[in-house]
């Protein structure tokens, strides 16, 4: 559906317009991840780059918009290709989520959050959180390649990474960590595990049809 949907967007009129702006989309994603990412344990970001992240997403949200007005205008001239729009309506929603994810990680210290002393848990998280990075570092090249091998692998990366995120959680509900700390661990891996969940689900597009994409099924690939 994604290799398809690639050859419609050379098209030259709204459609190729509108991937141009998921593209945008997931480059604006990334910033706001690069700002957040030093700051994810400690919450000292500084308030010019928290209103730098809450800019980007207002970005993200705007080109969201203007992707759904693409499309509309698309449809109206080519009705036949509804299910290619349906995808990448389904798409820019996912990235839209991901930006949500992003400025949610900012906000940890006013839901109650406190620095994250090292250790055992803090590692894995650690962990788990460079695993999200590198799906978003590679997500776009990914679709622009329509790399289906490469795709597949981080699948199966992301979705292993959202099981040990559970497993995260209840090891941090055994913890000897102080309630600030538990509130910042356990939103953390909660907003990872649902970043990376997105991610996967744009990178699902490349192997699945347009009725699975978000439903990874390793049997269907065979």
């Amino acid at each position: 559906m994604w290799m398809e949907l690639i050859d419609i967007f050379r098209g030259g009129d709204e459609l190729e317009e509108a991937g141009n702006d998921l593209f945008e989309m997931l480059r604006i994603v990334r910033e706001m991840a690069a700002i957040v990412r030093p700051h994810v344990f400690e919450h000292r970001i500084s308030l010019e780059d928290r209103n730098r992240v809450y800019e980007l997403d207002i970005q993200v949200n705007e080109l969201e918009r203007k992707v759904r007005k693409r499309v509309v205008a698309h449809l109206s001239l080519n009705p036949t290709q509804v299910p290619y729009c349906l995808l990448l309506m389904t798409l820019v929603k996912d990235v839209e989520r991901v930006g949500d994810y992003i400025k949610n990680v900012t906000e940890v210290s006013d839901l109650g959050g406190g620095p994250v002393p090292g250790g055992p848990l803090r590692d894995e998280l650690e962990q788990l959180i460079e695993i999200a990075s590198k799906l978003m570092a590679e997500v776009g090249d990914v679709l622009k390649g329509q790399d289906r091998e490469r795709a597949t692998d981080l699948i199966q990366r992301g979705r292993a990474a959202g099981k040990r995120c559970d497993r995260l959680l209840v090891a941090i509900s055994h913890s000897e960590f102080g309630a600030g700390e538990v509130t910042s661990m356990v939103l953390l891996t909660r907003f990872y595990k649902r970043l990376g969940a997105h991610l996967v689900n744009i990178l699902s597009s490349v192997v699945m049809p347009l009725h699975k994409v978000d439903f990874f099924d390793e049997k269907e690939l065979k």
